[in-house]
């Protein structure tokens, strides 16, 4: 009984969600293929549903589809890909509410838990890599002319100087809010119920238990089939390269 009245709580907060963004997603894509998903998903038929979601992300990928996508995951009970697409949406629109409602939605009823992110951890993905670097470019930019300038009857040399220090400092936390991001910008997502570890690359290797679908892990080197991946423990062992997925878009 817990289980199912959970299971609609997390279905209602996320049909309500998804609604939020419709009116975003028709502009984007073709409304046709648009509102039969829409309607597939009112109906409860979320295979259907995802099928033509995947449809339209193969052909443009946009935020609201991507969060449409991972919310019929979610209720289809693919836990793994809607935390993927919920991820993978965020890199697109790091500050929405919504995404991150119902990415930690998802993870709570998985028994995903996290750490709780520090107060720099939630600054730092507050913004995306690319609106970090053009954050960086655009302040080093302004530095730089602030710092050649020619000494200017109309410009204080303190008012000059006072705009290259803020500059400086805008540069350097932009610089380290795109490197700290980039640092997981090649995490992916395990998308298969229970995927074995292994303690080498070969499928005779022997098992050190499973990795839960739906976690985040960092893929390494690789061997044959299999890649050596590091997740949110810091655990590094082998696992198969179909059983997880990278967050980074093809």
């Amino acid at each position: 009984m817990k289980q199912s009245v959970s299971i609609m709580v997390m279905a209602l907060a996320i049909l309500f969600t998804l609604v939020l963004k419709n009116g975003i997603a028709v502009a984007e894509n073709d409304q046709t293929l648009f509102q039969g998903a829409v309607s597939a998903y009112d109906r409860g038929n979320y295979e259907e549903a995802i099928r033509d979601f995947e449809t339209l992300v193969s052909s443009g990928t946009s935020v609201s589809l991507l969060y449409n996508l991972g919310n019929s995951y979610a209720l289809a009970g693919q836990s793994g890909r809607a935390i993927l697409n919920y991820e993978r949406a965020l890199r697109l629109a790091p500050g929405d509410p919504d995404i991150r409602a119902n990415l930690d939605l998802v993870r709570k009823e998985k028994g995903l838990f996290q750490k709780e992110r520090s107060l720099s951890q939630r600054f730092i993905t507050s913004l995306g890599l690319n609106q970090w670097t053009g954050l960086a470019s655009a302040a080093f930019v302004l530095l730089a002319l602030f710092l050649l300038l020619p000494d200017c009857s109309w410009l204080k040399p303190s008012v000059r100087h006072g705009i290259a220090a803020v500059s400086l400092v805008i540069t350097l936390t932009a610089v380290t809010g795109a490197v700290a991001q980039y640092q997981h910008w090649f995490d992916a997502v395990v998308v298969v119920p229970d995927a074995r570890l292994r303690v080498s690359p070969f499928e005779t290797a022997a098992s050190v238990g499973v990795i839960q679908e739906g976690r985040l892990l960092r893929p390494g080197k690789s061997h044959n089939n299999f890649v050596l991946v590091v997740d949110e423990t810091s655990r590094s062992d082998w696992l198969e390269r179909n059983a997880f997925e990278s967050i980074a878009t093809p």
